[in-house]
């Protein structure tokens, strides 16, 4: 199992600032998490989202790694979704609120398009964003995720029994250890478990409360709403650019036989199994989900991660991949086949430079052709 790096040996390592606040209207609410800058100057952007609860601080390991490469193509930002982590906190989890969060970050920070990634929830959020928002985004990664509903899937009911048993105290009113041993009393999982304690926070009053808004996920998960965080809702639409879906071959979220055709539904440039479809062999193991945790499975998914990055995520969908940039040729569109004095012309797709909306790198080349 990975386990967590003092955070002084990541140089390229910076996490963001502010503190987690309540915010009465949705267009005010701002996420945070890390940046991990990538080894090269000038890459582009990759926004990764967590799963629900699970602090950001569990994925630096995985996109820090050497042997992952993740960082010789973008830099990465990991990020908590609203209401969780450090990232402020809204009663709307309505999935175009999600969509608009991430652009709102890309704006702040002078993002003009990238790669939008998650694991669970935080892929919901990310795919989201591709569909309200596709000419942001270059490509979309999902970890265990598929656009489906998943209110009735045994690993969400049962997660839907922890936040339940969360709201039955009052952490104020207890002390850390009181609240460790509630947890090992009434939370099975010892993933979910030390996630929950993870999150444990000590106010200024000395009293103790949770970094992700209860009340609010309490409320989302207990009632069969259009915006509970485990339901893909069909108002988003589709997202039509490239995407690529990754899942433990065991996965208690994604079941193989079913679970991927919504993939094709929502993604119709998803070309299949074997090619944007891709289940990670493993042993059946209930923690599968949590794929940081274990090294032969982490490797796997960096190692499609990387080979999506580098030869897919941003590449005009009339190519097959990155090879075909500047050298192969689509037909234009033709008038009428009947019109033999037609002239039947091709053209090389256009690829924008990433971060074109805040850089001057197209007007400073007209002046110098003038």
């Amino acid at each position: 199992m990975y386990r967590f790096r003092q955070l002084w040996k990541f140089s390229t390592l910076q996490f963001h600032k502010g503190a987690s606040e309540y915010q009465n209207v949705s267009e005010n609410v701002v996420l945070r998490g890390v940046t991990i800058k990538g080894r090269y100057n000038d890459l582009p952007n990759l926004l990764f989202f967590t799963e629900a609860c699970d602090p950001v601080e569990n994925w630096i390991p995985f996109f820090s790694d050497p042997n992952n490469k993740i960082l010789d193509y973008r830099n990465v930002h990991i990020l908590s979704p609203r209401n969780f982590g450090t990232s402020d906190k809204h009663y709307s989890f309505d999935v175009q609120d999600l969509a608009n969060d991430v652009v709102r970050y890309m704006y702040y920070n002078k993002i003009t398009m990238a790669t939008l990634s998650g694991h669970g929830f935080g892929a919901k959020v990310a795919l989201a964003a591709g569909c309200y928002h596709p000419e942001r985004t270059t490509g979309v990664f999902c970890i265990d995720y598929s656009p489906m509903d998943q209110r009735y899937h045994e690993a969400f009911t049962e997660f839907r029994g922890y936040i339940a048993k969360l709201s039955q105290i009052n952490t104020k009113e207890l002390t850390k250890s009181q609240i460790e041993t509630y947890l090992k009393d009434n939370i099975d999982c010892p993933k979910w478990r030390s996630i929950f304690s993870d999150n444990l926070i000590k106010l200024p009053s000395g009293q103790w409360d949770w970094k992700f808004a209860l009340k609010f996920l309490n409320d989302n998960v207990s009632f069969n709403k259009a915006d509970s965080i485990a339901f893909w809702p069909v108002k988003a639409g589709l997202y039509t650019g490239r995407a690529h879906f990754a899942f433990p071959e065991f996965s208690r979220w994604v079941h193989l036989g079913t679970n991927t055709l919504p993939m094709l539904k929502v993604c119709p440039q998803v070309r299949g199994f074997g090619h944007d479809v891709h289940s990670v062999q493993g042993d059946n193991n209930t923690l599968n989900h949590w794929v940081y945790e274990f090294d032969s499975q982490s490797f796997v998914f960096a190692s499609r991660f990387t080979k999506f990055l580098s030869m897919y995520d941003g590449v005009h969908l009339l190519l097959k991949d990155r090879t075909e940039v500047g050298k192969e040729f689509v037909p234009s569109i033709i008038y009428s086949k009947k019109d033999p004095n037609h002239i039947y012309s091709d053209y090389s797709p256009a690829h924008y430079y990433h971060n074109w909306r805040f850089n001057n790198v197209y007007k400073n080349l007209d002046t110098q052709n003038k």
